[in-house]
């Protein structure tokens, strides 16, 4: 009997190409859970790289000749492809026609990473003043970097957070315009108002936690320090799934108790492809803009954007409209900054 077991699973599972395929079909099932095992939730935040290995599967059954399998591997292709664009209604806003363009404000959010060396920060300076935001929002700011972005005050006068002593994942506001009722809500989140021709927006910064246990962030700091040429400080918390679950129940609570003009802006560690992050804007009644035809792939840095994933995001209320996003140089950072234009 146990001879026939292992005939019978060698040969349904181990047989040419079954494996990768058994693999690729729970990965497509599992990635639709909204889960708090971490494991699960990051499947959920690759869901663009599963169909990029889908298709990849597909060559490789043909060229194993298996035919059935490859055209069973299209069908979930397919299928997975149509979840991921389906299921984000609130992902489609955008504007074409620029005569609906009212007011408007540039926003930009950037993770400048803690162990970005402070040599950087020129490069830095000169992005932001070309690109010009009326808003920006920076997390992971060590105390070296902090006393740079000081001296960014005479160009945005007014700002969250400069004199204080930030954790890793604490946000520092900067704006051109006036800010008022500026407030920490919890931990790692930043509530400002900002007053803009006459309007005023509710922003709030945050950086939730990547969905990994704090074994491992910690090791991928570890690494990252490792491999670097330049001696660098190791963050010091490491804040993980649960913390990042609790976060998003406060900004759901700080959305609920905002009638309009609200933005959350940061480092959410959640991709478009996710469906914490669907429900998340559903939960908040909150709206983006996701292009597979022009993406925002804002981490890692390191390689080039087409592999990457966006988990940096601008979120805002049913009265904006975005006019357009971008990324642009990263300027040793592992993150790209993210540059949202929104009109209101």
């Amino acid at each position: 009997m146990n001879h026939r077991a292992f005939t019978f699973i060698d040969k349904t599972v181990f047989k040419s190409g079954n494996l990768l395929f058994f693999f690729f079909i729970i990965a497509c099932l599992l990635s639709r859970l909204n889960s708090g095992f971490f494991f699960i939730d990051i499947l959920g935040q690759l869901g663009f790289q599963i169909v990029i290995g889908g298709v990849i599967l597909f060559f490789i059954l043909l060229f194993l000749k298996r035919f059935w399998a490859s055209v069973i591997c299209v069908f979930i292709c397919v299928l997975f492809s149509a979840d991921i664009l389906l299921s984000c209604n609130h992902c489609k806003d955008s504007i074409i026609d620029e005569l609906q363009i009212r007011n408007k404000i540039r926003l930009m959010t950037f993770n400048i990473s803690y162990t970005n060396p402070v040599s950087n920060f020129e490069n830095i300076r000169e992005m932001i003043l070309s690109e010009n935001p009326d808003v920006i929002q920076f997390q992971e700011i060590s105390p070296k970097m902090l006393n740079e972005i000081k001296s960014l005050k005479s160009v945005f006068p007014y700002s969250t957070n400069l004199d204080k002593s930030l954790d890793l994942f604490d946000s520092v506001i900067l704006s051109k315009y006036p800010l008022k009722n500026i407030k920490v809500v919890n931990n790692h989140i930043v509530k400002t108002n900002v007053i803009l021709d006459e309007t005023e927006l509710t922003i709030i910064g945050t950086h939730l936690p990547a969905p990994l246990t704090s074994r491992l962030i910690s090791l991928y700091y570890d690494l990252e320090l490792k491999y670097s040429n330049v001696t660098r400080t190791r963050p010091p918390s490491m804040p993980n799934l649960d913390a990042a679950i609790k976060l998003m129940q406060n900004l759901k609570t700080l959305a609920d108790n905002t009638n309009q003009n609200l933005i959350i802006m940061g480092d959410l560690n959640m991709t478009p492809t996710s469906k914490r992050f669907t429900n998340f804007l559903k939960d908040t009644n909150l709206y983006t803009y996701v292009s597979y035809k022009r993406p925002t792939f804002t981490w890692p840095a390191f390689v080039p954007s087409f592999l990457g994933i966006q988990i940096d995001h601008v979120l805002f209320s049913k009265n904006f409209r975005m006019i357009g996003k971008k990324t642009t140089n990263h300027f040793g950072s592992d993150h790209r900054p993210l540059i949202v234009d929104l009109s209101y």
